[in-house]
């Protein structure tokens, strides 16, 4: 049985925008940003996070993107947003607690391929580095590490503020 070059043609086609199709959706990468409790290690749920995409002068843009992202972290402390083609050199992130009574090395500026190859964790601040050294960020993961104050930091805190 022969089969016309027409049908032949079409199905080749089609057969090659379906594999352009999975090769566009597996380059789109998903960054992902977690917020953790550094003490139980619970996730930090209905966290109000922002990012912005740093293009430099020198890279091409997509022609539309929204450079300024606002997400909330979801019950697992998660949020999660797909980088535009090409990437940005760069990406800032910050999480804004809702309590103040936390303590949050809450900003990070990354290089976008070093959080693509090997992720990111940013640490509470220096009295947290143990804990830092034991967390493991995935890549395409930036990690945040939160610790709550502690009952005499909450305490001292009204003094604090002023």
């Amino acid at each position: 049985m022969k089969v016309p070059i027409s049908v032949f043609l079409k199905f080749s086609i089609a057969a090659v925008m379906l594999v352009a199709g999975f090769t566009a959706d597996a380059r789109a990468q998903v960054i992902r940003i977690r917020v953790i409790n550094v003490n139980n290690g619970h996730p930090v749920p209905r966290q109000s996070v922002s990012v912005g995409l740093a293009y430099a002068k020198s890279e091409k843009a997509p022609a539309m993107y929204d450079a300024n992202l606002r997400l909330e972290t979801d019950a697992n402390g998660e949020a999660q947003i797909r980088l535009p083609e090409p990437f940005p050199a760069h990406l800032v992130a910050q999480v804004r607690l809702t309590s103040e009574h936390w303590h949050c090395g809450c900003v990070a500026l990354v290089a976008t391929q070093d959080l693509i190859q090997k992720g990111i964790v940013q640490a509470s601040g220096p009295e947290s580095t143990g804990s830092a050294a034991n967390a493991k960020a995935e890549p395409g993961v930036i990690l945040f590490l939160a610790r709550p104050f502690t009952f005499l930091e909450r305490l001292l805190y009204p003094l604090v503020k002023g």
